[in-house]
């Protein structure tokens, strides 16, 4: 038996191709419009919660955090874009030794209450532990053996007072009144000169 296999047709029109078909987009203009309100409202949030973060240690250390006193005195007391303002260095810092600490370093200071303001009693890499009542922990910075000016860095060197007011701060009996965290960041609570509160009156 003999198949034969049917020959095209010659006449036979071919299928015509399938075209494509644009889909347009159909995804609701308020819900492109929510989305981007969700990506602002991202951005907002976490400005915010970067301040607050920033922030609230701050709060929290002025609210419940130890309160010392510490000697100081006043030098170049001129800022040309904020004012005027009492620029202090910290008595603690020529009381202490430093020959362990390198430039940058972070050191903790155990201060002990005295008669009339708080002084160190050490210098350590470690937070000390098991303070008593009359002891505390401020952290600093270990500027360098060459930094005899200002061998240590606080973070509470400036304090700002009305214009024309600086040069009437004398370092005669001035103080600062300072928070300090668990942690010994410490922040400047007010300025005391004579008794009196600096910027005052």
């Amino acid at each position: 038996m003999i198949s034969t296999i049917p020959k095209e047709n010659p006449n036979q029109s071919a299928i015509p191709p399938v075209e494509s078909i644009a889909i347009p987009d159909t995804s609701p203009k308020f819900a492109r419009k929510d989305f981007s309100a969700k990506v602002f409202a991202l951005i907002v949030t976490t400005q915010v919660g970067a301040l607050l973060a920033f922030g609230v240690p701050y709060a929290q250390t002025l609210a419940f955090g130890k309160t010392v006193l510490l000697k100081c005195h006043t030098y170049d007391p001129r800022d040309p874009f904020k004012g005027d303002f009492v620029q202090v260095s910290y008595d603690v810092s020529s009381k202490v030794d430093f020959e362990k600490f390198k430039t940058g370093d972070s050191v903790f200071l155990k201060l002990k209450k005295a008669a009339t303001c708080w002084e160190p009693v050490s210098a350590s890499k470690e937070i000390p532990k098991n303070l008593r009542n009359d002891e505390a922990v401020m952290k600093v910075v270990y500027n360098g053996a060459n930094s005899s000016d200002q061998p240590i860095s606080t973070g509470i060197e400036k304090f700002y007072v009305a214009e024309g007011s600086a040069q009437s701060v004398s370092s005669d009996g001035l103080v600062a009144e300072v928070a300090l965290s668990s942690d010994g960041m410490p922040v400047l609570r007010r300025m005391l000169s004579g008794g009196r509160e600096v910027g005052k009156n």
